[in-house]
């Protein structure tokens, strides 16, 4: 995937570098989402967290910033295609939330995207540092961030793949395995499907890895989706048609 847009939609890989700053609020994002109806307007959000205080911030300034960060994030806008579908799929698998969150976060954050390579090819029960991840941001954008900010983002970036699922620990953290349920999977799919995918190039991209889905997998993924209801899914000899009635979206 480039960072550009298709022809097929307005969707684009963010440049945004918030986990610079902070983790992907993934509890906060629980919290929010539990408090606003699933068709809101954005500025429902901006109540519920300002004014409303849903996540408890002590102060209006760390209630105002807790907002920017989330709408960066997360768009927190019903016209976004890829919040609408979050919003959808949120709605029928809460135990799918950190991995829904995680692939919307890291379709935003460029930062978080450089970060997975610390982890991408880490076997179950490896063990990984902050430092590891600040290496792997600093190989993408070292000249760009002093050595403080690195090292503050591989705090930030391996806390936010403990919130994923994808580690475990605090001080010490180790690789675990990502429990991709079907939710996850459509929605990853779907993902592919606005960055310009189509048939089993849905699920060819890193958003399959972060699944944790191994080489090959992808038709038995999207059947597994499709037995559930979470997409169509059409094959006949070597082609494969995958939709998204729900969504409004054919691959």
């Amino acid at each position: 995937m480039t960072n550009s847009r298709t022809p097929q939609s307005d969707f684009a890989l963010g440049t945004l570098r918030t986990t610079a700053s902070h983790t992907i609020g993934i509890p906060h994002l629980v919290e929010l989402l539990r408090a606003v109806p699933s068709h809101a307007a954005t500025d429902k959000y901006r109540e519920a967290v300002v004014e409303g205080n849903v996540l408890g911030r002590p102060t209006l300034s760390g209630r105002q910033r807790s907002f920017r960060h989330l709408r960066e994030l997360y768009f927190l806008d019903p016209a976004r295609p890829e919040f609408e579908a979050l919003r959808h799929f949120w709605a029928i698998d809460p135990s799918s939330h950190p991995l829904l969150a995680g692939l919307l976060a890291f379709t935003r954050d460029e930062v978080l995207r450089a970060s997975f390579a610390a982890i991408a090819d880490l076997s179950v029960g490896s063990g990984v540092t902050s430092a590891d991840f600040t290496a792997a941001v600093a190989a993408q954008f070292g000249n760009e961030m002093s050595e403080s900010t690195l090292g503050k983002t591989g705090r930030n970036t391996g806390a936010c793949w403990t919130q994923t699922g994808h580690l475990a620990g605090r001080s010490k953290k180790v690789r675990i395995e990502v429990d991709a349920r079907p939710v996850a999977i459509a929605y990853a799919a779907y993902l592919g499907h606005l960055a310009g995918g189509r048939g089993l190039g849905v699920l060819n991209n890193p958003w399959a890895q972060i699944l944790g889905l191994a080489p090959g997998c992808a038709l038995e993924a999207l059947r597994d989706a499709h037995t559930q209801g979470l997409l169509d899914l059409l094959v006949a000899g070597n082609v494969v048609d995958v939709s998204f009635p729900s969504l409004g979206g054919v691959a």
